[in-house]
């Protein structure tokens, strides 16, 4: 441990019984009385505080300055649940503040971010991909240009119009310029990095979009202009655009929503049944919180399925409807009694549906898992291993009943069973016909379950299957 580490640490092990039982560390601390302030707080399991302690001690020009010591508190502060810190401990990697510059680490740290839906991590991850995985790069650039991302949307105009990453289309080009100049850049969706900004230098997009517009409606028939105008006129922020007849703006960065597909598909046999990557096996938060604020920080990553045979089914409401987790932002799991033999399936949340497609399944165990492209799904923040687990505790259902879309249940672990090797975890919360496929969530916003069945005619006798199982 380092000299200013221990100092830190004798001082705050001093402070600690004279602090009041109200004592909150809300800013970042510029004294060592704060600073022992923040650090005893953080050391008994706040994540705001670790951030702020890492942040004072990260700035060379504060005396509190211990770089590594930072590092230790945005670790700690990333334990804890914050999403914050994961950029923070990023830029020490890669750049090596505090640390040995390691871009292997960075990169590892840097899916994780992602994964939680964090604008920058996604636009850095993507510009990354661009010569590793181009079908990737895509995708994550179109899913950050449809929540209205102005950097992916010049990113995805440059692209188009050079050529490389993406096939070349002059029209789809102009399309996303023009939409990347009419919303600007507002910093909620917006939210860069130098990483990304000192390579590409896009700054304002609103110029930049000016510019750039210009130059790509020179090169194409006044009609076909007319048409990508028009097409992007009509963009807002959700809309994945579907084809725009002969303009094709911009098919390979969404899925046709319903009523635009084949009216009839035959059912195809699942894919084969594989676990999901480790990666996605993120750390869990220990900070309990209350209902409401599990419901805040999870209620996103739940998505209700409505799986038919035919669209005139979903019409005629003759669909089938569950519940689906995302565990990053193009995967999710749920269960295959919700979308076996049903070769259409969508998301829906918020009144947007996606289209999703099957991408593994265990009938025997009821696992499966959807694909959604391009990926803009809110994952879950982190997973709870089911050996970790304990009889008596609060849990939460999060699911759709009946089709009621986020539909949040509490009860209590009431058991933990295995049966023919698939480890369930019982619960009193309650689970009924939609529900299957959503998540089973801790005191603390951590996946522990997927919920699956109950026992008919037995009150609180309700089943979901370990969040661990899915990795196996």
């Amino acid at each position: 441990m380092s000299s200013g580490r221990m100092w830190i640490s004798a001082v705050a092990v001093a402070m600690l019984a004279a602090l009041p039982a109200h004592a909150a560390c809300t800013q970042r601390p510029v004294n060592a009385g704060e600073l022992a302030r923040c650090t005893t707080i953080a050391q008994a399991g706040d994540a705001e505080a670790a951030l702020l302690s890492g942040d004072a001690m990260a700035d060379p020009a504060s005396p509190l300055y211990a770089p590594l010591a930072a590092v230790s508190w945005w670790e700690q502060a990333v334990n804890a649940g914050s999403t914050s810190a994961l950029r923070r401990l990023f830029d020490a990697n890669w750049y090596g503040r505090g640390v040995e510059r390691d871009p292997s680490k960075a990169r590892m740290i840097l899916e994780r971010a992602a994964a939680t839906g964090s604008p920058w991590a996604r636009l850095v991850r993507a510009m990354l991909l661009e010569g590793e995985d181009k079908a990737v790069a895509a995708d994550l650039y179109g899913s950050l240009a449809a929540d209205g991302n102005c950097l992916a949307q010049l990113r995805l105009a440059h692209g188009f119009d050079r050529g490389g990453w993406l096939e070349k289309n002059r029209s789809q080009a102009l399309y996303w310029a023009i939409v990347a100049g009419t919303a600007g850049r507002d910093p909620a969706r917006a939210e860069g990095h130098p990483l990304f900004e000192s390579r590409y230098r896009y700054g304002n997009c609103t110029t930049e979009s000016f510019f750039f517009r210009d130059e790509m409606a020179k090169g194409l028939a006044p009609d076909l202009r007319a048409k990508v105008e028009a097409s992007a006129a009509d963009w807002h922020p959700g809309r994945v655009p579907e084809r725009q007849g002969p303009v094709e703006v911009p098919a390979a960065l969404g899925v046709a929503p319903a009523g635009h597909g084949a009216t009839e598909v035959l059912a195809q046999r699942l894919p084969d049944w594989h676990p999901l990557p480790a990666t996605l096996h993120r750390p869990q938060s220990r900070a309990k919180v209350g209902a409401e604020e599990v419901f805040a920080t999870v209620g996103r990553s739940v998505y209700v399925v409505v799986a038919a045979r035919t669209e005139e089914d979903v019409k005629a409401q003759r669909a089938r409807f569950g519940s689906a987790v995302a565990m990053d932002e193009r995967t999710l799991v749920t269960n295959c009694h919700v979308i076996d033999e049903m070769p259409l399936i969508w998301l829906r949340q918020g009144g947007q549906m996606v289209r999703a497609t099957p991408a593994g399944g265990d009938g025997d165990t009821d696992r499966c898992l959807l694909a959604v492209s391009p990926g803009r799904l809110s994952a879950v923040p982190g997973v709870r291993p089911w050996d970790d687990l304990r009889v008596g505790e609060t849990v939460y259902t999060i699911g759709a009943p009946k089709g009621l879309e986020a539909t949040l249940g509490q009860g209590l672990i009431s058991g933990l069973r295995t049966v023919k090797g698939v480890r369930y975890v019982q619960t009193s919360a309650p689970i009924s016909p939609g529900s299957s496929g959503g998540g089973l969530f801790d005191a603390a916003g951590n996946l522990v379950a997927i919920t699956t069945f109950h026992i008919r005619d037995a009150e609180g006798l309700n089943f979901a299957i370990a969040a661990d199982d899915y990795f196996r």
